[in-house]
């Protein structure tokens, strides 16, 4: 209903939004091609509003196409591609060598707490 509502109130920008499946396509080439060049001038225009306007008909009493069908598109998931061996070894690398690190640096720390009596550092 919104891109219909879009339509109504800039026809010149958006287009009516037909289901899909029951308007053919065609380019401006097959149009042009097909009934040649139209195109009103400005004066062309405000006389065929007036024509229009003096007919009698009002704007309240125009209907809108409205249409109560609604086209639901549903994006179906693509199949994610297999991962290699490769990639899952340096994985299991990356994170031995991070738990190795943190061994490592937590020895150290536990080591400077308690300490040697006699060790001196020099920084």
């Amino acid at each position: 209903l919104f891109a219909q509502w879009m339509h109504h109130a800039y026809p010149r920008e958006c287009p009516f939004p037909h289901a899909s499946g029951t308007v053919q396509v065609s380019s401006r080439k097959e149009l042009s091609s097909g009934f040649g060049e139209h195109v009103l001038g400005e004066d062309a225009l405000r006389a065929e509003a007036e024509a229009h306007a003096t007919e009698g008909v009002a704007m309240e009493a125009c209907e809108l196409p409205w249409t109560s069908e609604e086209e639901l598109f549903v994006h179906a998931p693509t199949a994610r591609p297999r991962e290699g061996w490769l990639r899952h070894c340096v994985g299991v690398a990356a994170m031995a060598s991070m738990f190795v690190a943190t061994l490592r640096s937590a020895a150290i720390g536990a080591g400077s707490v308690g300490g040697r009596k006699g060790e001196k550092c020099l920084v």
